[in-house]
């Protein structure tokens, strides 16, 4: 089988973890070679993250499907750490009709179930590369609250110049007092075609669009704060002057927001995971996302459609979207209790491992002992045969422990996704359960909520 490897390294640190590429190549090339594939391709993308596919070996590797069988990755957060790019990327695989396998973690997508565990593992890898994220912007979040802006290009009419060193740009200065003049009898729309109609471009030379217009009406960085925790907090840079008032930014910010209101009707936009898949305990049909208000909070539910328009269901019942969210949780780390997946004791390996080695033994005193002349040829010949079929078999064995072990790690993702079920936002658990489930079944009993059963797409 032909074999395409990737690799992927994003920073020193993970270097310093064991993910250096050529720790990867060494793994990976071992892997292939127990597999008995034959490396044809591999691809490298150095220095990118994982939390989208704009890497240029991904990319290629893509455009390449016709050249292998398979794709090898020493593990899943080197592929991805986006569930949505996950799922396009293994559509793409399965269209190609190739495989996708990691070294290091138990994964078959050639099955419902190994689909479910690798969809399950990408969230999981999303959510710890999201939980990075916000470590990072806490370190910077700490250097706002003190009034120190560093992180990166400063607003539209600013740029650095030395060391946490902030000064005005005057050209884009006039442009920014521009559009605050503007404001006053113009929307965002309006605003964006004056800009253009003067030739009036972005930093990066681009034509000025509502949302770019909206980021300078919208940031107190240019009446001397910066926004943090919803709290102002004075900047402190050397060298930071106000481009404009304060009393000229929130009398803008009052305009806006009464401008704002007479167009559009504010709307909160919740996610439902579930919505139209989890099914109505009583009719079987499928439930549907809303909300209701409670004093100054709004609470999610699902409710069943037919059940409320009294359409051949007599289930009123809402089921609080919480409930339906633990009880999706639990269900899938108890639903890999009794799955395919078992595991092994290490020992176990060691133990074969062990027997190998003094079978290999055995191999090389039995060839001593032939080309000494102690013992004939035919009878070299049924020894041979029989510890060769024998290591054989313990070889077969070994890798079936390693599977195993492997799975263990599976088992650890599936049991950790119990615990950061609650953390992970409600766009990403969408993406996620859409696209793996088609339906699933639930009893309610008192303000209990248990999974019944599931099916797959």
């Amino acid at each position: 089988m032909r074999c395409a490897i990737y690799r992927r390294v994003s920073t020193d640190e993970q270097a310093e973890k064991g993910f250096s590429l050529e720790n990867q190549k060494l793994r990976l090339e071992s892997f292939a070679t127990s597999q008995g594939w034959e490396v044809v391709e591999d691809y490298v993308d150095d220095g990118f993250s994982g939390k989208d596919t704009n890497r240029p070996a991904l990319q290629r590797m893509f455009s390449n499907v016709d050249k292998f069988d398979v794709i090898l990755v020493y593990k899943l957060d080197r592929f991805t750490r986006s569930v949505k790019d996950l799922n396009e990327m293994l559509e793409t695989i399965k269209e190609n009709e190739i495989a996708f396998k990691s070294a290091t973690e138990s994964i078959d997508t050639t099955t419902a179930t190994g689909r479910m565990i690798l969809n399950m593992m990408g969230t999981t890898a999303q959510w710890e590369r999201e939980t990075i994220s916000e470590r990072i912007k806490d370190v910077f979040g700490k250097l706002r609250e003190n009034g120190i802006f560093s992180t990166g290009h400063p607003p539209y009419g600013y740029r650095c110049s030395g060391n946490k060193s902030i000064e005005i740009v005057e050209e884009q200065a006039e442009i920014v007092r521009y559009i605050y003049e503007l404001s006053k009898t113009m929307g965002l729309f309006k605003i964006s075609v004056e800009l253009n109609r003067k030739g009036i471009k972005t930093r990066r030379n681009n034509k000025f669009g509502q949302s770019a217009v909206k980021r300078i009406l919208h940031n107190p960085f240019y009446c001397g704060y910066m926004e943090v925790n919803n709290k102002w907090v004075p900047i402190k840079n050397e060298g930071y002057i106000p481009i404009i008032s304060e009393e000229e930014f929130k009398t803008t910010q009052k305009i806006l927001t009464k401008r704002n209101k007479a167009q559009t009707r504010s709307r909160s936009v919740s996610y439902y995971p579930f919505s139209g898949i989890v099914l109505c305990p009583e009719c079987q049909r499928a439930m549907r996302g809303d909300r209701a208000k409670y004093g100054d909070y709004y609470y999610r539910y699902y409710r069943c459609v037919y059940g409320r328009e009294n359409i051949n269901c007599t289930n009123r019942k809402r089921i609080r979207a919480e409930q339906v969210d633990k009880a999706f949780a639990e269900y899938i780390s108890g639903s890999f209790e009794n799955t395919t997946i078992k595991l092994d004791s290490k020992d176990i390996k060691s133990d074969i491992e062990y027997e190998l080695k003094h079978l290999d033994s055995k191999i090389e005193r039995l060839s001593d002992i032939y080309i000494e002349g102690d013992i004939t040829k035919s009878k070299y010949n049924e020894k041979m045969n029989s510890l060769l079929n024998e290591k054989e078999k313990l070889k077969k064995d070994l890798t079936s422990c390693k599977e195993n072990v492997d799975a263990e790690f599976v088992r650890d993702q599936i049991n950790k996704l119990e615990s950061i079920w609650h953390l992970i936002d409600d766009k990403t658990k969408s993406e996620s359960i859409r696209s793996i489930f088609d339906t699933i079944k639930i009893k309610q009993d008192k303000n209990k909520v248990t999974i019944m059963d599931h099916t797959l797409l």
